[in-house]
């Protein structure tokens, strides 16, 4: 297992649990952003900040919990250690902004790990689409989704 495995597992996992929240994005990459310090990501479409559209900040918490959940798995390790690592630094920014309660984050990790271990093939094949393709448009990683 190396870097780039762990990276496209990791973004395939927000790619999955967005599709099944309901929360459509532009892409997702694993491309390095030098400047953002990020390995990979998910690109949110710019309608939502153009049309003032909110994502309910429940969905969204399983999207940014399901990145680490698949890590651990695919790591073998705990989620806990694994969200508390250096590469869950941007997920972890981005939770502590949703101003969720103990309750809905301990829902929303639930939900999260349950998604993992349901679409975990998804997962898989679009993290193998990820490594060979580095970046995939939404259309592109709904086609990987319902393909199981």
């Amino acid at each position: 297992m190396n870097d780039s495995e762990i990276t496209a597992i990791h973004e395939a996992a927000h790619a999955v649990a967005a599709i099944r929240t309901g929360l459509p994005f532009e892409r997702v990459s694993v491309v390095p952003d030098d400047a953002d310090e990020t390995d990979g990501a998910l690109y949110w479409i710019e309608l939502h900040d153009q049309l003032g559209l909110t994502m309910p900040p429940e969905a969204l918490a399983v999207v940014l919990l399901a990145g680490p959940c698949a890590e651990a798995r695919f790591r073998r390790l705990r989620f806990d250690r694994v969200l508390a690592g250096q590469a869950a630094l941007d997920d972890r920014d981005a939770l502590s902004t949703l101003g969720l309660s103990e309750a809905q984050f301990v829902a929303a990790s639930r939900d999260a790990l349950a998604l993992i271990e349901c679409d975990w093939p998804a997962i898989e094949r679009v993290a193998n689409a990820l490594n060979r393709n580095r970046t995939l448009r939404f259309d592109e990683v709904a086609s990987l989704v319902e393909a199981g």
